[in-house]
């Protein structure tokens, strides 16, 4: 029996591009895929057999997928009384503090980058320098982005 969700042209569409942009970011395709599912399909909570039969994906595919993005905190999951099956969503609620958490794990990255840079050979100059050059751009992005998010 499949647990199919029915989605217009258009939606498909629509996950196939979010889910290539968010692969483009970096996210492995099961991640990017269930995302751009959960964020475009009008069901806002989505059973694992409907994720992975709507999306063609094998159950260790959508295990491992859902597992690390609960992890991260990107979605999670509800049950209902008299109902054995999870229910996975999309985790808006805290966006913000999501987003800083992030950053703040950015600000430790640069100072650990200071650190490198202060005990690294004079003799690769070049490397230092955009090395350099990088921390200073991160270390600004992440006090705007900072800056952004508390406001």
């Amino acid at each position: 029996m499949s647990n199919k969700i029915n989605l217009t042209k258009v939606q498909v569409e629509l996950i196939e591009e979010l889910a290539h942009a968010q692969e483009m970011m970096g996210m492995q395709p099961a991640w990017a895929k269930i995302l751009a599912l959960l964020t475009v399909s009008d069901e806002t909570e989505l059973t694992f057999d409907e994720i992975k039969d709507t999306l063609g994906l094998s159950k260790s595919a959508v295990s491992q997928a859902l597992n690390q993005l609960a992890l991260l905190k990107r979605v999670t999951y509800k049950t209902r009384l008299g109902d054995r099956k999870r229910y996975f969503h999309l985790r808006f609620t805290d966006w913000k503090k999501q987003l800083a958490e992030i950053f703040n794990a950015m600000e430790n990255m640069i100072e650990v980058n200071k650190r490198v840079l202060a005990k690294r050979s004079p003799k690769t100059r070049e490397f230092n320098k955009n090395l350099s050059e990088l921390t200073n751009f991160l270390a600004k992005i992440h006090r705007k982005i900072i800056e952004i998010i508390k406001s």
